[in-house]
């Protein structure tokens, strides 16, 4: 018999697959983008069918207004920190940046000193 933690959970705007709890509700990766660019936005989104359009997996990208609605009414919260929000950076700075002409004069310079002693 299966658990019911086996089973895949649905996003609670559009129906996909939830990949986990984004701002504070469960959604999946397209709702979460979706919800976090909207917010950083912050631009008058407006329905011109009156707020009736169907948000589903297949025609979520419809009409915004409706799809912002709908991750609200579903609990997500724009107050969440920016900081949780963010990405983590693709790349972590490990030490000072070297040129390629700054590695040549390097490698020369050990180059010509082991030469110098080769030849005394």
């Amino acid at each position: 018999m299966a658990s019911g933690e086996d089973e895949p959970r649905n996003c609670a705007v559009c129906g996909d697959r939830a990949t986990g709890y984004h701002f504070h509700a469960l959604t999946c990766e397209g709702c979460k983008g979706f919800f976090r660019r909207t917010v950083t936005r912050s631009t008058g989104l407006t329905c011109p069918f009156a707020g009736r359009c169907e948000v589903n997996k297949t025609q979520r990208r419809h009409c915004p207004a409706c799809r912002l609605q709908k991750c609200l009414d579903a609990g997500m919260k724009k107050d969440t920190s920016r900081s949780s929000v963010r990405p983590p950076p693709a790349f972590a700075r490990l030490g000072p940046r070297t040129t390629s002409a700054d590695a040549l004069r390097g490698d020369q310079h050990l180059h010509g000193a082991a030469n110098h002693q080769v030849h005394q």
